[in-house]
């Protein structure tokens, strides 16, 4: 006979089923839910999750190229850059080739090195490092260029048109070398080109060490030793902007070498005082 305390069997739905009976389906369904988010089963789901987030990221707009910003170039133009680049606008970010565009645009005779950057989700930012003739010094019956970064080039332009003219140099006429074995103006020609007012700059005395000349347009400048360089390009920064706000004809600026910088302004000009 049954006995009804017996730990053994318990009452479902009026009926007396073993203990033993129900823990062993329990556990089959427990095996079942275990199996169907087994480890390889979330895996699945997790691949095809980052699968449809990627491919949505492929063909949404959102990731395509609309933007480009070129810096660092200046006789290569934009145009020149993107269409060597074969016109990236459009293409995917994520997968456009940034290996192939630098190969592409180091092919360009004038540029030295460059570098792309993806900038998310819509940019490409180019910098390129480019070298072109800036200065010239004529020696005798000859002309010799000077790139941007000081060097000797073979890169000669059909007329010397935009170009600063160097006096005084003692040129180093080696292709690719420093123009010049002086540390001092090397600094100075290079510290220069960081200013706006560079494009301004028709003409560079260096023979005097002690008493620089630039002929900035048509104003005389005074720039005295090539100590305190970077001191005295920005001070004449200042002078130049404060002579453009005050709307005078300057014709020549003293820096004295940074300690009493005067300016002489024309006798038709306005006759504010600007020393410094």
């Amino acid at each position: 006979m049954q006995n009804n305390n017996d730990d053994r069997y318990l009452k479902k739905d009026g009926k007396t089923i073993k203990k033993t009976y129900v823990a062993k389906k329990n556990n089959r369904n427990f095996e079942k839910e275990k199996k169907l988010f087994s480890k390889p089963f979330v895996f699945v789901l997790i691949l095809l999750f980052l699968l449809t987030v990627l491919y949505s990221l492929y063909i949404h707009p959102f990731m395509q190229i609309s933007d480009i910003y070129i810096s660092g170039n200046k006789n290569i133009s934009d145009e020149q850059i993107i269409s060597q680049m074969s016109n990236p606008i459009g293409e995917n970010i994520l997968i456009y080739n940034v290996a192939d565009s630098k190969e592409r645009i180091n092919a360009i005779d004038s540029v030295d090195g460059v570098e792309i950057k993806k900038v998310f989700p819509n940019l490409l930012s180019i910098e390129v490092d480019e070298s072109y003739p800036l200065f010239y010094q004529e020696e005798k019956d000859k002309t010799y260029y000077i790139d941007n970064k000081a060097k000797i080039t073979e890169n000669s332009p059909e007329n010397n048109e935009g170009l600063i003219k160097i006096r005084g140099a003692k040129l180093r006429n080696i292709t690719g070398e420093n123009f010049t074995s002086s540390e001092a103006s090397l600094n100075f020609i290079k510290a220069i080109q960081e200013f706006s007012y560079i494009d301004k700059v028709k003409e560079i005395d260096l023979e005097n060490k002690a008493e620089i000349g630039i002929m900035l347009n048509d104003i005389d400048v005074k720039f005295g030793d090539l100590n305190n360089i970077s001191d005295k390009l920005k001070l004449l920064d200042k002078i130049l902007n404060d002579i453009d706000q005050k709307g005078v004809l300057a014709v020549q600026i003293d820096l004295d070498n940074g300690k009493n910088p005067r300016v002489k302004v024309d006798d038709q000009s306005f006759s504010e005082d600007l020393n410094y």
